[in-house]
C-alpha cells in the first residue's frame, strides 16, 4: 500500500480562527487576530 501526503504550499491561503473572539480570516500567515490581537489557529489543524 502506498500513501501520499498532500503537498504543502507555504504561500497558499488557509483559514484562521481567533481563540478569543472567533474572528475568521483567510490569509497565508496569521499569528494574531486583526480584531482583538489574540492568538489565532489554522482551522486545518485538528484539535485533540
Amino acid at each position: 500500500m502506498t500513501y501520499k501526503d498532500a503537498e504543502l504550499d507555504p504561500e497558499s491561503e488557509s483559514t484562521y480562527e481567533c481563540f478569543d473572539c472567533g474572528t475568521v480570516v483567510r490569509t497565508s500567515k496569521s499569528n494574531t487576530c486583526p480584531e482583538c490581537g489574540a492568538e489565532m489557529r489554522n482551522r486545518r489543524t485538528p484539535i485533540e
